[in-house]
């Protein structure tokens, strides 16, 4: 299980979803006042009262992880294994589009005149890097059910 490639890229990916967890995804600045938008939602920077709760974003993500850890043991289904890392792979490309889409929408959303200014942050872009693991651990399953089918053909 764990000697295979796609475990490992299976892991980081879940090592990068938790990651989002506790870094802010961006930053709305109005004149000299500062929103920090997080996975959980949007909260004042100066006083920390949360302003909106975002939980579709905090499910997606959590749902990336469940399926990122029950992929990786199913070792032994690698055709099941296939098909639920690309169930994942959607899952993340959902997050990621509800992250800039939630964004967006707080900012608009914020009893101000003006729309705010956007600043994404790290864990934005953090989000990204997972598709790129879930991609690779996809190709490496594939290549290990080439390889048995190859050796069963030569028995």
């Amino acid at each position: 299980m764990w000697q295979r490639i796609q475990t490992l890229y299976l892991f980081l990916a879940i090592c990068l979803n938790m990651a989002v967890f506790s870094i802010d995804l961006a930053e709305l600045k109005f004149n000299e006042l500062y929103n920090n938008f997080s996975i959980f939602g949007l909260t004042d920077a100066d006083s920390g009262v949360q302003l909106y709760s975002y939980v579709p974003l905090v499910i997606l993500c959590a749902l990336s992880m469940l399926v990122s850890v029950i992929i990786i043991f199913m070792f032994k289904k690698r055709q099941l294994q296939i098909k639920l890392a690309q169930l994942n792979l959607f899952l993340q490309v959902g997050f990621v589009v509800a992250i800039f889409f939630m964004v967006e929408g707080a900012a608009t959303s914020l009893p101000i005149d003006e729309t705010p200014e956007i600043i994404y942050d790290a864990g934005a872009f953090l989000s990204i890097i997972p598709l790129l693991f879930l991609f690779l651990a996809i190709r490496s399953t594939k290549k290990d059910e080439a390889l048995v089918r190859a050796a069963d053909r030569i028995r």
